[in-house]
């Protein structure tokens, strides 16, 4: 899940200034989940531009607008509604933003198509609906198989990979003292599994041309581009 913040409402209507007539698509995937984009946030949206003078076009929410497969069926059919906007101001992640301008590229419109939200990371778990936590870096050089499934290159504030770095204290990282020192816990997981042998091993440094981005990924080849 890409986790996102809503965007203060001044930096929403200086984006939109000069922009009358503004289309508003949220997103009932992550954002929603997020309580930032959902479909109940784009009509709260959509009324707060109303009480400012804004005409509101129409509002959409694919399931999914960073997925061609699921945005493209409900901006598709909008396309006339699309071209009489002069602006979209979509409420999802930045790879919402980026693909809804691409389908209004696709569909031979140009229209400026502005965020009303913050991308903040792909955010691995949801705890009780109210916390969501980044878990993996998605560096593309994985080896939560020699640190029993936790992974240092996120949970440590330093990304270290041999280790911690002995500034731990009461098991708290010395960078944030109110997060467990990943190293600490990784030790705690391999004992309990009978393993810190292991932990000898070195672990040479992380190749991170396999993190160089953009990347594209092809499915049935099943490689990294």
């Amino acid at each position: 899940m890409i986790g996102t913040t809503k965007k203060p409402f001044p930096e929403i209507m200086a984006a939109l200034e000069g922009y009358q007539k503004v289309a508003v698509v949220g997103c009932d995937g992550c954002a929603k989940v997020c309580l930032t984009g959902g479909t109940d946030e784009v009509a709260a949206l959509a009324q707060e531009l109303r009480a400012q003078g804004k005409e509101i076009v129409f509002e959409a929410c694919p399931e999914r607008t960073c997925n061609v497969v699921k945005a493209d069926p409900v901006l598709a059919p909008l396309a006339d509604r699309i071209k009489e906007a002069e602006a979209l101001l979509v409420l999802g992640c930045g790879g919402a933003v980026q693909i809804t301008r691409e389908l209004t590229e696709k569909y031979g419109i140009t229209v400026p198509v502005k965020t009303g939200l913050n991308s903040v990371g792909h955010m691995d778990t949801l705890i009780g609906g109210t916390l969501a936590v980044e878990q993996c870096q998605e560096c593309g050089d994985c080896i939560l198989n020699e640190t029993g499934g936790i992974c240092p290159v996120t949970k440590c504030a330093k990304g270290l990979l041999n280790g911690p770095c002995g500034g731990a204290e009461d098991g708290k990282c010395e960078v944030d003292p109110s997060r467990d020192c990943a190293w600490i816990l990784i030790y705690k997981r391999m004992a309990a599994l009978g393993e810190t042998a292991k932990l000898k091993k070195f672990t040479a440094p992380k190749d991170y041309s396999k993190a160089a981005k953009p990347r594209v990924l092809h499915i049935k080849e099943g490689r990294v581009a």
